[in-house]
């Protein structure tokens, strides 16, 4: 089955009007009457009253476009027929004449739509900050950085979506459960945003020295293995990893909890290499007990200065009261191994790359084996064969760790809010000055000062009742923090001259929890408070200035992750017996491959069609080795020329994509096919039918390809329909497998041993353009760039405003797409042709 956003939906909505023509009333009066007889020959055969197809009767749709669904139905119709769609593929087509009248009809009616609402009274219109608006807005407004554990997004349950997006009020309800997340969660920030005297655990450094554990008698704990060793002035690793630091706490606790509060903290490794006789340079890994009993990877890196010059590295990060001990370990990539079982690892290598297929690395394994010492899997090492300068190895100076880290005293929260001060035990008009000046920034809008009374009566209470003036404002923040006006954007309540158009302020609140998701900042207060924002240039100046602040990297990761739905790429775990080089760090790579792609994308003013096909990639060295592209190091992302062979470039060659449309061990075609349908197109299928089933996987004996097993799932009748439209697009990316790989036999489940089948990538698309395999496709999914621009506009739009796209839209999206193909379809263009639109600042 198939929604009306689907091709064979949009042909059977035209036959919809086609269909009015044989009923008793006409109810298209004001329809062209040429559109109305075309639509009937074309239409009204498959789309009867007597056979409609896709679930749909052709005399349910009226001529009525101030019915919603019934407007989107024409919009679709007419974006279908201008783009070549519809009809579908083996009918005839309608002449150009029809195109163009019923294009016009269509526009105009919609044109006239959008005036009559600009002219209609509007009621308020609310929605509540999503958690991560909510974070962000009292990080900006009270110039916090939470710990792990004390952020709001950590007590705060996930909200609810719509559209594909948290930002849409339909889906951002309050319930009395909600709101008592709310007030806990206010009240924990309070806490720590007002603070009383010196703090409890004042900053310390802990230093371990590793020359000094040579005589200690932790040596034995320490160091456990024979590539571990006291050396003059430190500690050589070659590999495995040190143990806990029973010898690092903070002073005054006799565990060795080098934590003693929630904050962050300062980790420096001083160290040097020496790199491998085969130029193999040694890697450092950090690691710290997380409360969920893992070890936590906080720094990496490779040790490139020499052995006889250590030198620091740093990380700041936050860490809580049950993170527990520290550990070290180097990396070892040589797979050495010196503890009980010294040639265990090296002939697991040797077995993995000959199960791989590459016999001639297996035996230069071996060979190397033998010659550096080893005998049988579990021999000892002959120590005048071994020699330990072939590996590489790291010298380790020092560990230091400092913290908890305050970036003042008292913190920077504290004097935002008593900006004056201390004050006396009663002091309300301090506190009544407090909230005229915190209230109007914390609620982002001008206020009357009569709006304060009810805090300031909140705070009267609590100072009777004998609580210190800290505790009494502390009350009065997590009031604030908990209103209405600071949870909910309100929009059209400010402005008596004409309420179908926004007050500056609330210009202002719409540009910064688009771009920003958070609050305004000085400038656009400024801006709003001189009535600058009303006016489209000055808009524009001011996108300018928002896209080069830092916090667009907030958009990055909510816009981006959303539409690119990477939080679903993880779903499934590959079958590791089957997928062995899939590891935790290429997982976390496939998640931020797209996510670098879109950043560079918007940061580059490069143009959005490169998620249909691109020359390069945004790849780091755990990404390059899985694409097998050659000179990449380092775990940053970064942008990478692709060479002209590779199959890479835009999103549907990225492997995270292909994982999350599989189940860990096969690929499904049907679910990747509907993540390009959504992602690039924004034409969801319904979902199927409960009888429909599931294309299943082989059972034992059967060599049945993915295709092979979804072609006879398209025998079911009820599901054929739905496929015809849907299939093509997963099985054009059947050459990559489960990770992503590329392939050209098959692979996965039980396909293993000579004689595999061919990958068969061919297709036929709805519109009747054949492709051959995955380059093809793309190609063409390029032809159809107008249908991507229109798609993303949508995304943008409804990101921007938080409700869906009404028929009111129309015209508005049909200059977005314009704007943003004359500036080269940029996300700049884009951007910039939403904000200075009439609509982003009417009702």
């Amino acid at each position: 089955m198939t929604t009306w956003k689907s091709r064979s939906f949009i042909f059977a909505a035209a036959l919809i009007v086609a269909a009015q023509i044989i009923a008793s009333e006409p109810v298209f009066a004001e329809v062209p009457a040429d559109v109305l007889a075309s639509l009937k020959k074309h239409c009204a055969e498959c789309h009867g009253s007597e056979s409609a197809e896709a679930n749909l009767r052709i005399d349910q749709l009226t001529g009525d476009l101030t019915d919603r669904e019934n407007a989107l139905k024409w919009i679709e119709i007419r974006n279908a027929i201008n783009l070549g769609e519809m009809p579908p593929d083996g009918e005839p087509p309608l002449p150009v004449d029809i195109i163009s009248q019923t294009s016009e009809w269509v526009s105009g009616e919609l044109r006239e739509l959008e005036r009559s609402q600009s002219r209609s009274d509007k009621q308020v219109r609310l929605r509540r900050l999503n958690r991560h608006e909510y974070t962000n807005t009292v990080s900006d407004l009270l110039s916090m950085k939470f710990p792990t554990g004390e952020s709001p997004l950590d007590t705060l349950p996930p909200d609810g979506t719509a559209e594909g997006f948290d930002k849409v009020s339909t889906a951002l309800m309050v319930d009395p459960s909600l709101m008592t997340h709310y007030y806990r969660v206010a009240r924990r920030i309070a806490d720590r945003a007002i603070v009383d005297g010196s703090p409890e655990y004042p900053t310390e450094t802990m230093r371990l020295e590793f020359e000094e554990i040579a005589d200690s008698h932790a040596i034995g704990y320490l160091v456990t293995r024979r590539g571990m060793n006291p050396v003059p002035g430190g500690l050589q690793l070659i590999e495995g990893s040190t143990r806990s630091f029973g010898m690092l706490r903070y002073p005054g606790r006799k565990d060795n909890n080098v934590a003693p509060t929630n904050g962050f903290y300062r980790f420096t490794i001083r160290a040097g290499g020496a790199p491998g006789i085969d130029g193999e340079v040694p890697r450092i890994r950090l690691k710290h007990s997380h409360p969920d009993d893992s070890m936590q990877t906080i720094m990496e890196y490779d040790v490139t200065a020499p052995w006889d010059s250590p030198t620091d590295t740093t990380v700041t990060i936050p860490r809580d009261t049950l993170g527990g001990e520290l550990s070290i370990e180097i990396l070892n990539d040589t797979k050495l191994s010196m503890g009980q079982r010294p040639g265990e690892n090296f002939m697991r290598r040797i077995n993995e790359v000959g199960e791989a297929g590459d016999f001639a690395e297996s035996l230069r394994l071996a060979g190397r084996k033998i010659a550096e010492g080893w005998g049988g899997e579990r021999s000892t090492p002959d120590p005048e064969k071994l020699d330990l300068t072939k590996f590489p190895r790291v010298f380790l100076d020092h560990l230091e760790v400092e913290g908890p880290l305050y970036d003042q005293w008292p913190p920077k929260s504290h004097t935002t809010v008593l900006f004056r001060g201390e004050a006396g035990t009663d002091d309300l008009a301090y506190a009544r000055e407090i909230l005229l000046r915190l209230l109007p920034i914390a609620w982002r809008r001008p206020m009357d000062e009569r709006e304060v009374e009810p805090i300031l009566g909140v705070i009267q209470s609590e100072l009777e009742n004998g609580e210190t003036f800290h505790e009494a404002i502390r009350v009065g923040l997590a009031a604030t923090l908990t209103s209405p006006n600071f949870l909910y954007l309100a929009e059209g309540n400010g402005n008596d001259a004409d309420n179908s158009v926004l007050t500056n302020h609330e210009i202002a609140s719409r540009m910064s929890y688009f771009l920003w998701s958070s609050m305004p900042d000085q400038e656009l207060f400024r801006a709003a408070k001189d009535d600058e924002l009303i006016d489209p240039k000055q808009r524009k100046r001011q996108v300018e200035r928002m896209l080069a602040d830092p916090k667009m990297d907030r958009f990055v990761d909510s816009f981006a992750r959303q539409w690119l739905q990477t939080d679903t790429f993880l779903t499934f775990t590959p079958d590791r017996s089957l997928y062995r080089e899939y590891d935790e760090k290429l997982a976390e790579a496939f998640v931020r491959e797209p996510l670098e792609f879109f950043r560079e994308i918007l940061r580059s003013n490069r143009s959005v069609l490169n998620f249909l096909d691109s020359d390069f990639v945004v790849i780091n060295d755990r990404l390059a080795r899985h694409y097998g592209i050659d000179d990449v190091s380092g775990e940053e992302f970064r942008k990478v020329d692709l060479p002209p062979d590779s199959v890479r470039g835009g999103l549907l060659a990225m492997a995270g994509v292909h994982q999350a449309g599989s189940d860990g061990t096969r690929t499904k075609p049907v679910s990747r096919a509907v993540y390009v349908r959504e992602v690039l197109f924004n034409n969801p299928p319904d979902p199927p039918p409960p009888n429909a089933g599931e294309v299943e996987p082989n059972i034992q004996g059967q060599r049945l390809t993915v295709r092979e097993r979804l072609l006879q799932h398209q025998q079911i009748e009820a599901c054929a329909a739905c496929h015809r439209s849907l299939d093509p697009y997963g099985l054009a990316l059947e050459n990559f497998n489960v990770v992503g790989q590329w392939r050209e036999k098959q692979d996965g489940e039980n396909f293993r041993g000579r004689n595999l089948p061919v990958i068969d990538a061919s297709g036929r698309l709805p519109n009747g353009n054949e492709f051959t395999g995955f380059e093809d496709f793309r190609a063409l999914l390029l032809q159809q760039s107008d249908r991507f621009r229109r798609s993303l506009s949508e995304k943008v739009f409804v990101y921007a405003f938080g409700r869906p796209v009404g028929p009111e839209d129309d015209a508005t999206l049909n200059r977005v797409v314009t704007d943003m193909k004359a500036e080269g379809d940029t996300f700049r263009a884009l951007i910039q042709s939403i904000v200075t639109s009439q609509a982003f600042v009417s009702r």
